[in-house]
């Protein structure tokens, strides 16, 4: 299990069952960039076998934004649990202002 699937587990515990449609939509989001790394790996492989030489940098640059982008993903996701869960409470200052329902 990867440590976005932990993180995304984790938080799914915390958000109320009637929310819980937005921890599936990220584990889809979630799962959907790993499925464009992999093709992105296996095209990459696919093209050093035809003698087509990848360059180091663009590789390292395009799994670093990917990567930051799934923590970008789980931190919004972080950020939606926490007002739902202060839902109400007129002291807490709203990470989204226009609601998350």
């Amino acid at each position: 299990m990867s440590h976005d699937q932990t993180t995304i587990e984790i938080l799914e515990i915390e958000i109320p069952d009637k929310n819980k449609d937005i921890v599936l939509y990220t584990k889809h989001v979630i799962k959907s960039l790993d499925e464009f790394e992999e093709h992105h790996r296996k095209l990459v492989a696919a093209q050093a076998i035809a003698g087509i030489k990848p360059i180091g940098d663009q590789e390292v640059a395009f799994y670093e934004t990917v990567r930051q982008m799934k923590e970008q993903i789980i931190s919004t996701l972080e950020q939606t649990i926490d007002d739902l869960k202060h839902k109400g409470d007129k002291y807490y200052e709203k990470q989204f202002p226009d609601g998350v329902e």
